[in-house]
């Protein structure tokens, strides 16, 4: 009311106004719905797949470390669990007490124990077919366990239960009440009731303090009230019941460990991606909802100038827009928002499929939060307000004597046209797109957006290189591993984690291997054993004390582990490898010539150092410590304090993921030795050098017409024998087909809602276009213009408006191709992409435009032009 004089308060008018305006506009209606329907769509569908990713990554990660709590106590006694139980930081506590390790199988690790409800909760231990144990005779436990065991997964089952403690073998014959699917292919849990322990003390007395025995000790996995500083809190009550959370080797030590896989998984990388589509979606929308309200304003133009002649107030104009505004939002967000929460959830699955490829998924989580639909509909409100704001400013500021002689005309000068030959049609068009400048930009920036990002995806998509994403990640066609190392929390890190000879056999004597190479690797089992590297600069090393009385000596940022402050032997990343397996090292430095190499390893005096892959550039990934290593030094193995062993570097060698684990994984050297170099030995030397020799994997070759076969084989036997698992070269091919599976979809979706969204523009602007100028129509045909030269005259403009996006589009795909892209695919993590530039999509799209804006004027002036001439020429 500020810009009358003395004001005016006619609230419910306005509201009558709006809502007859609302009436009034059905076509308006419908488009402008639909465009909230798709912008709701949009963001709710990113943001529930974002939230799915994160929800299943976590529970995927929670699963294999076996836990979805804050954080584990442990090394307790059952008056400490009472003392945690009743604190006031714990919101909830679970109790399990250790009991043993079965022994009646070796084929699969079995931990016995007590857990109550909530501990079973936690660490997934619930049985999903049956109950969990009450009686003293019941148990529960995993189908992988139960194989191992020998007995069929049925409620009811007898199983027998055995395994030793303080020098004594105990055997049970238990019922099972209740089994669920192992999360964990290397251990599983076995719980056995309250009842139990109550009749079978001697299992669980705790005489941790004097012998270390496990037996006895209470563990529990909590959820606190407080999700920050999760660990400070969990050693403050360590230290509040006595206990010491520092020392493994006190008498009063206590495990206070935050449980990192329950923290957020939020990273930098995933926030850019996240912002870019919102900025996007938000474009999108923009686009399409400020068109539509810019075309219904101009539109009704004639009825705000005559609102503003009889009193009506630039905020009530402005009110009478948004008001509509809202009510088209109320009613199209809720269908957007169900329509993208669904979607989400459908390309759950497809984005899932790329997520395996770091980590190993064993679980998906369909995430509901509210917090989905409120960022989703938050963006949604925002992008409406910010497309409807314009356009109601535009119709509160008409003027009345300019609204009713709108007609639409351009606002710049042009040269008065002097022509001897008539006026041609593409001349009269291309003239008619200065009416309205902003608006013809506007139209061709909404088309051309949909051209340059699927030319993009596709491009990216061609880019994806088979040759690369394979050579430098594997040498062979098939290896066969443990399934404990595709673990991404774990794998090989015990000797019991070894892939076994028996699987072996059974594998190498398939028809048509070849090539067979057997890699072995120390473990943490095998700290007996040190590597005196003969590092001679070691200055400014950083010390750090790890669990399990392990030191951390961290040289410019590089861990080496070992026994002590002082110790300047290391584990080490130790391999001994067969005879086969030195043929196919890339060797960058030292004896070159393969066949000499494969001689003088087979001495046993020699070893050869390794250096991880750059994938990027195929490059050795060197260190300060592998730098330290030069050809012809020597390098010491040392058992028990004794030294054992002294070989010669031969060479260094540029290794890629299965020479050192498996094709994506790394974390067996991070948690037995560190940044350590990678030494390789001959098998024979290594097994002379270490007691029980565990075998990492077991690679070979098979002829092409076998491959098949062999794949058909392996893929029934890992369903079989759930220690086995193995990788290819063709899973690796159908890893690289989901990313571009996905890149495809998430791409072409987005790229035809993006042209969708043009084509609803573009059609809206010749449908204001032709109402707007019926008048004008008329007066042209009543001095002799034929409706067929009419037909000409639209066809013409909208093939102008497609021809702009078509050139402007396929330009700013060229560029953008060969600068954003190019340097987009060469970053580190980009390594299996090799560019490939086509303007193909581009030139499809471009036909398919200039085929629209040929038919959709025609179509659109046989319903919007009708009516006699002289109706028309009354018309203003």
């Amino acid at each position: 009311m500020d810009d009358l004089l003395f004001g005016n308060n006619n609230t419910e008018v306005i509201k009558r106004l709006s809502k007859q305006y609302f009436k009034k506009n059905k076509v308006r209606n419908w488009v402008a719905l639909l465009a909230i329907i798709l912008t709701a769509f949009l963001f709710t569908s990113i943001i529930s797949l974002a939230f799915n990713m994160a929800s299943t990554v976590q529970l995927s990660l929670q699963m294999q470390k076996g836990s979805k709590a804050d954080g584990t106590l442990g090394y307790m006694t059952e008056e400490q669990y009472e003392q945690l139980a009743n604190s006031d930081f714990v919101e909830k506590a679970g109790h399990r007490r250790i009991i043993g390790y079965a022994s009646n199988t070796s084929s699969h690790s079995i931990e016995i124990n007590y857990a109550d409800g909530v501990q079973q909760e936690l660490t997934f231990c619930v049985p999903a077919h049956g109950a969990a144990p009450e009686k003293a005779n019941e148990i529960a436990t995993t189908n992988l366990a139960l194989k191992a065991l020998g007995v069929e997964p049925k409620v009811g089952a007898e199983v027998p239960l055995e395994f030793e403690l303080r020098g004594k073998t105990y055997h049970y014959d238990m019922v099972l009440s209740g089994w669920w699917e192992a999360s964990n292919d290397s251990v599983s849990v076995a719980t056995v009731s309250e009842q139990f322990i109550k009749e079978n003390p001697d299992v669980v007395k705790n005489t941790y303090a004097t012998d270390h025995e496990m037996s006895g000790v209470t563990f529990s996995d909590v959820v606190l009230k407080n999700k920050a500083n999760v660990q400070k809190q969990l050693k403050e009550f360590v230290y509040s019941v006595g206990g010491n959370p520092e020392d493994m080797s006190a008498d009063n030590f206590i495990l206070a460990s935050e449980n990192e896989m329950s923290r957020g998984l939020v990273s930098s990388d995933s926030v850019v991606f996240a912002s870019v589509f919102i900025l996007m979606f938000v474009v999108c929308g923009y686009l399409l909802i400020y068109n539509i309200f810019d075309i219904s304003v101009m539109q009704d133009v004639r009825q705000y100038g005559l609102l503003r002649t009889i009193g009506t107030s630039t905020r009530q104009i402005k009110s009478i827009v948004n008001r509509q505004a809202v009510r088209l939002t109320l009613i199209g967000m809720p269908v957007g928002l169900a329509a993208g929460f669904f979607a989400g959830w459908m390309l759950l699955p497809v984005v899932t499929e790329i997520v395996n490829l770091e980590y190993s998924m064993v679980g998906t989580s369909v995430s509901t939060s509210p917090l989905i639909f409120v960022i989703a509909a938050l963006f949604t409100i925002l992008t409406v307000f910010i497309s409807t704001r314009k356009p109601a400013k535009k119709a509160a500021k008409i003027s009345p004597l300019e609204a009713i002689r709108y007609t639409e005309q351009s606002t710049c000068q042009k040269k008065a046209a002097r022509r001897t030959n008539g006026v041609k049609m593409f001349r009269m068009a291309f003239s008619n797109l200065g009416r309205n400048r902003r608006r013809a930009a506007f139209i061709v920036i909404s088309l051309f957006l949909c051209i340059v990002l699927l030319n993009s995806t596709i491009i990216v998509t061609q880019s994806l290189d088979e040759e690369k994403w394979i050579n430098r990640v594997t040498r062979t066609d098939f290896n066969v591993y443990n399934s404990a190392a595709f673990n991404v929390m774990e794998s090989v890190q015990h000797h019991e984690d070894t892939l076994s000879q028996q699987a072996v056999d059974l594998i190498a004597g398939q028809p048509g291997v070849e090539d067979e190479r057997y890699l072995y690797r120390n473990t943490k089992d095998d700290r007996n054993v040190l590597v005196d590297y003969g590092f001679e600069d070691l200055s400014g090393i950083e010390l750090f004390h790890e669990e399990e009385g392990i030191v951390n000596q961290s040289y410019q940022g590089y861990n080496l582990y070992t026994t002590s402050d002082t110790e300047r032997r290391y584990f080490g990343n130790v391999m001994g490898a067969s005879e086969n397996f030195w043929a196919d090292m890339r060797i960058f430095e030292g004896e070159k010539d393969a066949e000499i190499l494969k001689q003088k390893m087979a001495t046993g005096k020699y070893v050869i150092v390794g250096c991880p892959i750059e994938k990027l550039t195929e490059e050795p990934n060197s260190t300060p410590l592998t730098d330290q290593l030069q050809i012809g030094e020597s390098i010491s193995f040392y058992k028990d304090g004794e030294l054992v062993k002294t070989s010669t570097i031969l060479a260094k060698a540029i290794l890629v993921g299965t020479e050192t684990e498996t094709p994506t994984g790394s974390t067996a050297q991070a948690q037995i030795a560190g940044d350590a170099p990678f030494v390789y030995l001959p098998d024979t030397v290594f097994k002379e050098i270490y007691d029980n020799p565990t075998l990492l994997t077991y690679g070979f070759n098979v002829d092409e017409a076998v491959q098949p076969q062999m794949e058909e084989f392996l893929s029934s036997y890992v369903r079989e024998d759930s220690s086995v698992a193995y990788t290819s070269t063709r899973l690796l091919k159908e890893q690289l087909d989901s990313v571009r599976s996905m890149i495809l979809v998430i791409g072409g979706l987005i790229g035809c809602i993006m042209a969708v969204t043009g084509m609803i523009n573009f059609t809206n602007m010749i449908i204001t276009n032709i109402i707007t100028r019926r008048h004008e129509f008329a007066v042209m045909q009543s001095i002799g213009m034929t409706g067929k030269q009419l037909r000409r005259l639209m066809v013409y403009e909208g093939i102008y408006y497609a021809a702009g996006a078509d050139i402007i589009g396929g330009a700013v795909a060229a560029l953008l191709a060969v600068t954003v892209l190019k340097s987009a695919l060469n970053g580190p993590s980009m390594w299996f992409f090799t560019l490939h530039i086509t303007l193909v999509p581009a030139l499809v799209i471009g036909v398919l435009y200039l085929l629209l804006a040929t038919v959709i004027p025609v179509i659109v002036l046989h319903f919007f032009n009708k009516g006699t001439m002289v109706e028309r020429l009354r018309t203003e």
